[in-house]
């Protein structure tokens, strides 16, 4: 067996000084996975015995350096030779650097357990204020709050529970009452690493990963348990809301810094000035009223019987979303005729700066399918001694000499006129095709004009 001056870096391995390098490999696997922070609840005894892991690996792997170290027992940087200043120098790599590297991460914000937050940074507290910058805004919270047509007519007050991030008030986002200053930058945040190559000489700085830059970090005894040393808790907030008489739909109700005010970004989490709670109030559809322009009401398909759109009298309208029964009065002389829309003033919604809007009525006249003989006769009679009536096709055309009348009645059959035109065409093609192979069979002695009043359909009377 070799001798050596010092063997503490073999013993903290566990391996004896003649250890072949697949040897000290292998050890320092083992014991970094033991005693790394992670797996050890970040006490202090683990993120020392860690550093000692990895310092001790990062000399013996290296065949010169653990010459030296075989040499003059000692990590003095003054016994080595010139080329490096310090540990972290020789090789530009801190204790989680080492540990990403040789598990397979190369970032040096790496974790072995594929944590997105820098190494050791969740002990100093998500809510922590970043340094050198201006706080960003954070994101609204948008809700959608559902009401029905008598709710926005009435108004009322709902509760709404949102769960959202906010800063521990007893630790002040920090995650614990008091920190401790990182040993492996000095409180900087920051190293220097300077190599030299040949006669010129490279420095340049980085970010520490042990801290995440903030050069300190929580102790357990120092840690926050109301937090639990997150610096921020997840809590539900219920929240009263108000919604006015005659609420447009899509209307805001905002309620200002409600919002979150840590958030999870591409850094891990992070704390941000509080956006938002924005409540959107999303009328339901009602069955019988639409509205239109907001303050006023439209009651579609409103049915009044025939004598009552030629005569008059009360229309009752039901489910007004104030609650009441309408009672709307047709004067007599009022004809309703069919698609008619007529309005009753102040029966819409409410207005914000007071008042209501109007209510739109389009009405629909149910026409009876027959009438009595009698009824007809009677009904006949006395419309023809209205003055005001005009007659459209009671009476025949004013040139009537030198044509053939035919007489017809009218039938129930009717084609579904709401078919596409398309298929009206296909049809009517082949109704064309069939009239034109009847009328090869008659003969060519036929008159041109029976075929002409066989396409018109002559309705005239007289």
């Amino acid at each position: 067996m070799k001798s050596v001056t010092n063997s503490e870096l073999y013993d903290i391995l566990g391996v004896s000084v003649s250890a072949s390098r697949q040897d000290i490999k292998k050890a320092y696997r083992v014991n970094a996975l033991k005693h790394h922070p992670d797996k050890n609840g970040h006490s202090e005894e683990s993120k020392r015995k860690f550093q000692q892991i990895c310092k001790a690996y990062e000399i013996l792997k290296d065949e010169r350096k653990r010459r030296m170290y075989d040499r003059f027992g000692t990590t003095d940087e003054n016994q080595w030779n010139t080329e490096t200043t310090s540990y972290q120098e020789q090789s530009g790599m801190s204790a989680g650097d080492l540990f990403a590297q040789f598990f397979g991460g190369g970032s040096t914000t790496g974790s072995f357990f594929n944590n997105d937050t820098p190494f050791f940074e969740k002990r100093q507290g998500a809510g922590a204020t970043p340094s050198r910058r201006e706080l960003p805004r954070g994101p609204d919270i948008k809700h959608y709050l559902k009401c029905t047509l008598e709710e926005v007519y009435h108004g009322k007050r709902a509760k709404l529970a949102l769960k959202r991030t906010r800063i521990c008030k007893k630790c002040k986002g920090e995650g614990g009452l008091k920190t401790t200053q990182c040993y492996t930058c000095s409180g900087r945040g920051m190293w220097t690493e300077t190599k030299r190559h040949g006669p010129m000489v490279q420095t340049w700085s980085s970010t520490c990963s042990d801290c995440a830059g903030r050069g300190s970090f929580m102790k357990e005894k120092d840690i926050c348990r109301d937090c639990s040393g997150q610096g921020c808790f997840r809590e539900r907030r219920i929240f009263d809301i108000e919604v006015h008489k005659g609420m447009e739909n899509g209307q805001e109700v905002v309620l200002p810094g409600e919002a979150d005010e840590v958030v999870c970004s591409e850094l891990g989490s992070e704390r941000v000035i509080p956006g938002d709670v924005i409540i959107i109030m999303e009328q339901l559809p009602h069955n019988t009223f639409w509205r239109h322009q907001d303050s006023s009401l439209v009651l579609d398909h409103c049915k009044v019987d025939l004598k009552t759109s030629l005569c008059g009298g009360p229309v009752w309208v039901d489910s007004h979303p104030s609650g009441k029964l309408l009672k709307i009065d047709v004067l007599p002389g009022e004809i309703l005729k069919p698609g008619a829309i007529k309005c009753v003033e102040g029966m819409g919604m409410p207005k914000s700066n007071g008042g209501f809007g109007n209510l739109y009525i389009r009405f629909d006249v149910a026409f009876p399918d027959t009438l009595k003989q009698e009824t007809a006769e009677a009904l006949k009679a006395v419309l023809d001694k209205e003055p005001g009536l005009e007659r459209c096709a009671g009476k025949p055309p004013a040139s009537v000499e030198n044509k053939e009348v035919e007489e017809h009645v009218l039938s129930n059959f009717a084609p579904d006129l709401e078919l596409p035109r398309s298929g009206n065409r296909k049809r009517q093609a082949r109704g064309q095709s069939a009239a034109s192979k009847r009328h090869k069979h008659v003969g060519d002695d036929s008159d041109d004009s029976d075929v002409a009043g066989e396409r018109n359909g002559g309705c005239t009377m007289h």
